[in-house]
């Protein structure tokens, strides 16, 4: 079989042999073995480039029997680089093994290639994690309330992962909210308003919210690598709140 796709992940196994994990468009989070020559002791398929694998094997790990680039390699280096890190580990962490997510797999060369440039990192960040919910289903429906009614611009609202969007009037809530935001910053959200700095910032508490729900116990090592900048914006009983409507 063969299928192009990107390096994610490697690790040694044996003396001659490395474990890969592969994200690839036909099949998805591929996992398998590659077979080192006697002259190629340290070399194994790199990654942030395109390549053109050629599998064997029926059960999950698959045999790895060659591999050959189809484009130039991405060079990344700082935060690009630790960027690219921390998508591969949510990329290992979440996916299943061997289904298909062809849309993840155009949204990745996209940000590869993006992260190679002179743009800033998070609106990437946030649009491919963004793309990921989409692919797993577990992202909460930001242009309408829970029971599907339109947003109001000014109208404040309570986000819960399992409710979704419900109208607040001033009540403390018996459960906390991930976040209150007026219905312009939900509307904005959902319209992908990443030149927005104020729409990155509430995309940036979701998504860590969404992430540490699908993720579990286990944080993930790579955030320790990135800039971190806590939420220091306005509160609603201790929880962010975001009114873009004071801000059009």
């Amino acid at each position: 079989m063969r299928v192009q796709g990107y390096v994610i992940h490697t690790r040694p196994f044996q003396d001659d042999k490395v474990l890969v994990d592969l994200l690839t468009q036909e099949a998805g989070l591929v996992r398998g073995i590659w077979r080192k020559k006697s002259k190629e002791a340290r070399v194994s398929p790199g990654s942030f480039l395109l390549l053109e694998f050629e599998l064997s094997g029926r059960s999950e790990l698959k045999s790895i029997r060659s591999a050959e680039a189809l484009e130039a390699p991405v060079l990344l280096q700082g935060v690009a680089l630790y960027s690219a890190f921390y998508v591969h580990e949510l990329i290992e962490r979440l996916l299943p093994i061997g289904l298909p997510f062809e849309p993840l797999f155009i949204l990745y060369r996209w940000l590869i290639s993006h992260l190679g440039g002179d743009v800033p990192v998070a609106p990437l960040l946030r649009r491919f994690e963004l793309g990921l919910f989409e692919e797993l289903g577990i992202q909460v429906n930001m242009g309408a309330t829970s029971r599907g009614d339109a947003l109001q611009p000014e109208q404040l609202y309570q986000l819960h992962q399992k409710f979704g969007l419900r109208p607040y009037y001033g009540e403390q809530p018996k459960v906390k909210p991930i976040v209150y935001l007026d219905g312009a910053a939900a509307l904005a959200y959902a319209e992908g308003n990443w030149n927005n700095r104020h729409v990155l910032a509430l995309a940036k508490e979701l998504h860590r919210a969404w992430l540490d729900q699908a993720l579990g116990a286990k944080p993930l090592k790579s955030r320790s690598l990135l800039p971190a900048k806590p939420y220091e914006g306005e509160r609603l009983w201790h929880v962010p709140l975001f009114k873009l409507s004071d801000k059009l």
